[in-house]
């Protein structure tokens, strides 16, 4: 129950609104652990304390407010549909209670406003319902035909969803891991995504395709699986035209966020940074909610390119370093936690606040196991050597340095040459000063710059400047 989180989340609307009710019930406690929640830092014991009361106490109060906000937000969802998932929920009743003709009456009245709302698993209730209200009559089949025809697109639906959040997992696993089986795996995927639109043909289930496709082009292109697809622009606007076209979907209405964070990787993949701007802004201007959509799309991967477009906007002032209340991955969730905390690092690291880097580093190496993960393990490593070099904590570098080194030594050449190169520049900034140092380094960050490209690139976030240079050959 994280309940700190919750109250952090809850817009200043709702807060105020849930605030007034607390005032205007005289529930002081309840108005005194939520400020402290919304406002104050202090640990739980420092909250229990200025309450003044126990343990147990304390406890059966969070856990009271944490109902009454739960209750708070369902009433004030604003969503239509509740009422319409109530009637659906009292659908027995009708059958057993009600007369015949009202409770057919009812039930087709449902029904068209099911459809109208695109509610199609509902829609199984209503027809299994219609179905023994007709036992007896000529519409039976009828019923039995549409109650068929609906489990079966739900079926699709719902092993289409499945499948795309099964493909968008392995795409988080493969960035981190590098680890070539796992591009069969993507394959395997896409072909069962094929399948199944090959069987039950919609437009919910072209979108979900194209999704995925779209992904497989950007992320993780095999051009033998390709020949028969789309081009990513086309496909981007063949999505976006069926969106548009049913604008009263309330899944589009969401997926709509998707199409802005695939098009902004795709422009910016092709360096059209006027185009790719347009759709940061749309993102961006969602509070980073994009983040929470990784059940849809490798929506961590944002975080990625957004560090080299605040590069190169010179963007990291005014970043809003919160994104934790709207997305923060548990640990066990090993690719979007390196990621994330990857992204944090950068962000400090560019304001110039290298401590606090560090510390973000750290906690990845504490709480992460790099088993069978050697490939981010280098690049956390690497950052933090960088960070402990820029910090002239050269003790610190080198024991990190050699401990790295080993694992690397056991590995393909081929494969981890951006990072024997690394290596080679680190060793040179950790070597006594001497004449040239400068120059070596410069020159040994050029190459780095160079061929440090492809699906073994080492770091492509980080930017070293002249100045980082000069520092760590004074080292």
């Amino acid at each position: 129950m994280k309940i700190e989180k919750i109250v952090a989340q809850l817009n200043e609307k709702d807060f105020s609104t849930l605030r007034d009710q607390f005032i205007q019930t005289k529930a002081d406690k309840y108005l005194t652990l939520l400020n402290f929640y919304r406002t104050n830092k202090s640990s739980e014991s420092d909250i229990q304390a200025e309450l003044d009361i126990k343990s147990a106490a304390f406890y059966t109060l969070k856990s009271r407010l944490y109902d009454k906000i739960q209750e708070f937000l369902y009433k004030s969802t604003g969503d239509t549909r509740i009422e319409l998932l109530q009637n659906v929920a009292n659908i027995e009743h009708l059958v057993y209670k009600a007369p015949k003709e009202t409770a057919i009456g009812l039930l087709l009245k449902m029904e068209s406003e099911l459809i109208k709302n695109d509610m199609p698993n509902e829609l199984i209730t209503v027809y299994k319902a219609l179905k023994k209200l007709h036992v007896s009559s000529p519409r039976y089949y009828d019923y039995q035909q549409l109650y068929n025809r609906s489990v079966a697109y739900n079926l699709s639906q719902d092993k289409a969803e499945e499948t795309l959040a099964s493909f968008c997992k392995t795409l988080a696993i493969l960035h981190v891991t590098r680890d070539p089986k796992y591009f069969d795996i993507l394959v395997l995927h896409k072909k069962e995504m094929q399948n199944i639109c090959r069987i039950n043909q919609s437009h919910r289930l072209t979108v979900h395709k194209n999704i995925l496709n779209i992904h497989f082009a950007l992320f993780s292109p095999v051009p033998e699986e390709m020949a028969n697809d789309a081009s990513v622009e086309d496909m981007l606007k063949e999505t976006l035209s069926i969106i548009e076209n049913n604008p009263e979907d309330r899944t589009y209405i969401h997926l709509i966020n998707i199409i802005h964070f695939l098009s902004f990787e795709y422009y910016s993949q092709l360096k059209l940074h006027k185009n790719a701007a347009v759709y940061y802004d749309k993102i961006n201007d969602d509070n980073g909610s994009i983040l929470l959509y990784n059940h849809t799309c490798f929506s961590s991967h944002f975080l990625i390119t957004k560090i080299d477009w605040m590069y190169r906007n010179n963007a990291f002032e005014g970043l809003n370093e919160n994104e934790e209340l709207i997305y923060e991955p548990e640990a066990d969730n090993i690719p979007e936690f390196i990621i994330f905390k990857q992204y944090k690092a950068f962000v400090y690291f560019y304001k110039g606040r290298i401590s606090e880097a560090l510390q973000t580093l750290n906690k990845v190496l504490n709480e992460v196991s790099f088993k069978d993960i050697i490939n981010a393990e280098i690049e956390v490593k690497f950052f933090q050597i960088f960070l402990f070099l820029l910090s002239e904590k050269v003790d610190q570098a080198e024991i990190t340095l050699r401990s790295i080194s080993r694992k690397i030594s056991d590995e393909d050449e081929v494969k981890y040459h951006s990072a024997l190169l690394f290596i080679k520049f680190f060793k040179t900034a950790l070597a006594n000063k001497a004449g040239g140092k400068l120059e070596k380094l410069s020159d040994q960050w050029k190459l780095i710059s160079t061929v440090n490209t492809g699906p073994n690139a080492i770091l492509q976030n980080l930017h070293i400047s002249q100045e980082q240079i000069q520092k760590l050959s004074k080292l």
